[in-house]
């Protein structure tokens, strides 16, 4: 199978103050067609982008009339939504005003999504923080939410669209800043001998993915210290793991049996990561370093492995399920008429990094693997909702 490399001499269009365009193509089992991709203009607008520095209390926003918000999740039943919950139901319950009304899981079907919320607009919510797991199929009906004077603000997932028309404001993580953390960690890490890595994505197509890698493309292009670092994907495109351990076990053994050497592994997924590392491990390869974003398990295994293999170190980003507080602090704001100052966009933090003392994986044995530890909530809080 042709497997065309990503060299810093082959890196696209740099991504500064213009949007950075991606071609894909076939690339085998490895990889899928990603055909033409532009990343959303909103990670490349230094206006809406800020750090967790400039965060606000909820207290500061609360407003004086009552308030009724409400969470309507695209799909709820996994651990990262469950800790999104009790962290916006957390931040909800600073403010003696606010009147919480019932949680929608749209259980990952797109209608039940968009008649949740209806019925929430029926009900009369006022702030309405949305996670869009459908998409630009809601658009229409977040355009009918916000034009009947409900705050609304999705989060993480842009659904397209456009704010000040179609909803409120959206609020996510900066994705193309993850990819280039990661990379230059990676870069660093090699050091001048470099290496050969690759970038781990999840599933087929998804924009976060997409996004991540054109970070990552940028970084290794640009950065001097990334000069002999070669990324085995095919350009543009990650390489699909689902998000799911198991899946992401049987790539990884797959991309060992076709490469010798591989050093380093980028992933957007401290959960799946679990399964690419089975796969070293039983196929007797050494742990090379390791990127993803927080979760328990993910620690946990460099604390069974790292003193076997001391070649293995890893870096991750915050899971970032404390970013629904951000997004019902925005709506909350707009619908008491406060204007807050904090950013749109968040260039989300390094949280563990096994090279530096002060960073190093936190692994709580008390804990379920799916625990994000990164999360603002406590470690009782925690324990509950993984029940």
């Amino acid at each position: 199978m042709k497997s065309p490399h990503f060299s810093r001499h082959r890196a696209m269009a740099l991504l500064g103050l213009t949007v950075l365009a991606l071609s894909g193509c076939a690339g085998g089992p490895f990889s899928d067609a990603t055909g033409d991709f532009e990343v959303d203009p909103v990670y490349l607008d230094r206006s809406q982008i800020g750090s967790v520095d400039e965060f606000v209390p909820m207290s500061r926003l609360c407003g004086t009339e009552t308030v009724r918000v409400a969470l309507a999740d695209g799909v709820g039943d996994n651990a990262f939504r469950k800790t999104a919950r009790a962290e916006f139901e957390d931040e909800a319950g600073k403010c003696p005003n606010i009147e919480l009304l019932p949680y929608a899981d749209g259980q990952g079907n797109p209608q039940k999504a968009i008649g949740d919320i209806k019925a929430l607009v029926a009900q009369g919510v006022d702030a309405l923080v949305v996670f869009p797991d459908a998409g630009p199929a809601l658009i229409p009906t977040l355009r009918e939410a916000y034009e009947a004077g409900v705050s609304v603000v999705p989060y993480t997932a842009s659904p397209g669209g456009e704010a000040g028309t179609d909803y409120t404001a959206f609020v996510g993580h900066n994705t193309v800043n993850d990819g280039r953390a990661w990379a230059k960690w990676t870069c660093e890490t090699l050091g001048p001998d470099g290496g050969n890595a690759v970038f781990l994505g999840g599933t087929p197509g998804n924009a976060q993915s997409l996004t991540e890698i054109a970070g990552i493309e940028a970084e290794l292009g640009e950065n001097p210290d990334c000069a002999a670092v070669t990324l085995l994907n095919t350009p543009g495109a990650p390489i699909d793991t689902g998000w799911n351990p198991a899946q992401t076990q049987k790539v990884v053994a797959g991309l060992l049996t076709k490469y010798p050497k591989i050093d380093a592994v980028i992933t957007d997924s401290g959960d799946a990561s679990l399964g690419g590392i089975r796969a070293f491990l039983q196929a007797g390869r050494p742990l090379p370093i390791w990127t993803a974003n927080d979760v328990n398990g993910f620690a946990c295994a460099f604390a069974d492995n790292h003193s076997k293999q001391p070649g293995f170190q890893v870096v991750t980003v915050s899971s970032r399920t404390w970013m629904v507080r951000l997004a019902l602090r925005k709506a909350v704001a707009d619908a008491q008429g406060i204007d807050d100052p904090e950013p749109n966009i968040v260039d989300i933090p390094i949280v563990e990094n096994s090279l530096d003392p002060g960073l190093q994986p936190r692994c709580d044995r008390g804990l379920p693997s799916s625990a994000v530890l990164s999360s603002e909530l406590s470690a009782a809080t925690l324990s509950r909702i993984y029940r």
